[in-house]
């Protein structure tokens, strides 16, 4: 069998089981009357604290707007890229090109994990709207601020996705490389959910709760059974001679993760 992957190669049903355990008594609780009232009480106090420094059109307030305007998300998703490109962040060369493949079909796996969660929390009428729509005061980006075209709203908000995709990228890279520069994945994390909390577009629940649970159960899937490692593999193998091909082309074979 080969040596070279991201994701375990057998079953391990324990850590699987322990997997599952931890993120549904966490999800469990928030779905509960008291854990909902609980996680409510502090996404109110968080929102009135982050959102109300955002009562002027100043410095501060328009950072926070062009933080929330779509095209910025390509930030996160240049970073999870250089991390799975470059071995700077802690993955081995060798493992590059099964990283990138393994995270892109772990996004698909995630994928389905978060739309099932979102059906459920729909169904039990847990996502609702976010709290600039349901708060007061609420300072709101296309009132401060309208000409830039920040999001400051939703009308169905659990679980986050961008929180999702964002911890499910830390958790691969922690998991991968258990040092200080793949811990560094979670504090970055942590950054790129705040902008949406600030704005209002989410409450910190569906971050904190959903978007972990979520990435939970995702991760869970991942590193506790061989399903990934034989789709990542099997996809690998086939991308084989396109790899190769790439790797011919100059300035490109340069790229650690193109080099054999």
């Amino acid at each position: 069998m080969n040596d070279i992957t991201v994701f375990r190669q057998t079953w391990n049903l324990k850590a699987l089981f322990l997997g599952h355990l931890f993120a549904l008594a966490w999800f469990g609780f928030f779905v509960t009357e008291t854990g909902f009232a609980f996680w409510r009480s502090i996404d109110q106090n968080l929102f009135f604290i982050l959102n109300g420094t955002l009562s002027e059109d100043d410095g501060w307030t328009r950072f926070w707007a062009w933080a929330n305007v779509r095209i910025m998300d390509l930030i996160p998703l240049i970073i999870m890229l250089v991390s799975l490109t470059f071995p700077g962040f802690g993955i081995k060369r060798d493992r590059l090109q099964q990283a990138i493949i393994g995270f892109i079909l772990l996004l698909v796996l995630m994928f389905f994990v978060r739309e099932g969660v979102a059906n459920f929390t729909k169904a039990a009428e847990l996502s609702g709207k976010s709290p600039t729509l349901l708060l007061e005061p609420a300072y709101r980006f296309s009132q401060i601020v309208p000409d830039i075209p920040a999001k400051d709203s939703a009308t169905s908000t659990f679980p986050g996705d961008h929180a999702t995709v964002v911890l499910t990228w830390a958790g691969f890279m922690m998991l991968n490389a258990r040092s200080w520069l793949s811990l560094s994945a979670l504090f970055l994390a942590v950054l790129f959910m705040l902008p949406r909390v600030v704005g209002g577009a989410h409450w910190a629940s569906d971050n904190l709760v959903g978007g972990a649970f979520s990435a939970m159960i995702t991760l869970s899937w991942a590193f506790c059974t061989p399903i990934m490692h034989i789709a990542t593999s099997k996809v690998h193998k086939l991308l084989l001679p396109l790899i190769r091909l790439f790797a011919k082309i100059p300035l490109l074979n340069k790229l650690p993760i193109l080099k054999p």
